[in-house]
């Protein structure tokens, strides 16, 4: 039997509902890895909610996380989650974290996100006769003034608040206070800071912030006082060596007189229990039994020496382990260095 005109055209305008949205909203489908870490003040911070929300299609609020994770030791955080674009937000007790490369498109795995946590100062709301509604108060480095920066409102999240927005104020004095009228609404707002000559997207040493409610609302005659906190953008060097190697960790394989053992990789596993394959390992050691890695995670680590690579060890494998205050486990900080370490050989 054949289908009616109306049929097919009812079919038609089905499958291009189907394929129509947006393309970087989150897809059922395998999960995409991410793996970051919360500081305050350039050094990790445990406890942390870190929260991965949807770019959100109605700029009036924000939707639900799609996943929400704890930050644990040295600040690391590791999360799955469909791939999808998504704003990373980290919250901790008076803090907040607002990633600056925000939204972020994550297709099967994200490394080195950096959050850094800013005190998150209360608002302080006040009357204001009909017209003469905005936000006013100070943009801070670590309660500093800052001057010289500006700040921006924004109307939704899907540019990352980049770019001109919807209103801009006049530059910050030496005191860091600054006043935007703006009429009532629904607001995103940011402060930025930029060095003699920076232009463009930022640069390092300009500094960024955001007020963390997300979005502000702005009633009818009122005007809101909110101080900014900024942080400032890391040198091209400091975001290599975030991105690239987590660590290095650098020491001997020794035989338990001290004297070197030779042919051996030195190893670093995630898990405590140090099986099967190594998550990092070394070259094979010369005569000294000097060793290297450079590990790709942050956070816990457990350090150890094989023979070979990959599945238990043989019953005849010669094996060793790190002798540290906690057994075989050290910490790995982005851009840290470790030295010296002895790997105990027994046999």
């Amino acid at each position: 039997m054949r289908a009616s005109p109306s049929a097919l055209l009812l079919a038609l305008l089905a499958f291009v509902a189907a394929c129509a949205g947006p393309p970087t909203r989150p897809e059922p489908g395998p999960a995409g890895r991410v793996e970051g870490r919360v500081s305050l003040r350039a050094k990790g911070f445990a406890g942390a909610t870190v929260r991965f929300l949807p770019v959100p299609e109605d700029p009036t609020r924000l939707p639900e996380p799609a996943a929400e994770v704890t930050s644990g030791e040295a600040g690391v955080f590791r999360a799955a989650l469909p791939p999808g674009a998504y704003l990373v937000l980290a919250e901790a007790p008076g803090l907040h974290g607002y990633f600056g490369r925000n939204p972020v498109l994550l297709v099967t795995r994200l490394d080195g996100l950096n959050l850094p946590l800013v005190p998150a100062h209360p608002l302080r709301r006040r009357p204001a006769a009909p017209g003469s509604e905005g936000v006013e108060g100070q943009v801070l480095a670590e309660g500093t003034p800052v001057a010289g920066a500006r700040v921006f409102a924004y109307l939704d999240l899907a540019g990352g608040l980049r770019g001109p927005g919807y209103a801009v104020s006049e530059p910050t004095g030496p005191d860091g206070r600054f006043a935007l009228p703006l009429p009532p609404g629904t607001y995103y707002l940011a402060a930025r800071a930029r060095l003699p000559g920076s232009r463009g997207r930022l640069h390092p040493g300009d500094r960024f912030g955001v007020v963390p409610e997300l979005p502000l609302r702005l009633r009818r005659g009122e005007r809101i006082g909110v101080d900014i906190e900024t942080v400032e953008l890391p040198s091209a060097e400091r975001m290599a060596r975030f991105r690239g190697a987590a660590a290095v960790v650098e020491g001997r394989i020794v035989d338990p007189q001290g004297r070197p053992v030779p042919g051996l990789r030195a190893c670093l596993y995630r898990r405590p229990e140090m099986l099967d394959r190594p998550d990092a390992f070394s070259e094979p050691t010369g005569p000294d039994g000097a060793f290297r890695i450079e590990a790709r995670w942050f956070g816990p680590a457990y350090l150890g020496a094989r023979q070979q690579l990959g599945g238990p060890p043989a019953l005849d494998e010669r094996v060793g382990f790190y002798r540290g205050p906690r057994g075989a486990r050290i910490d790995l900080e982005p851009g840290g260095h470790l030295r010296d370490l002895l790997v105990v050989v027994p046999r």
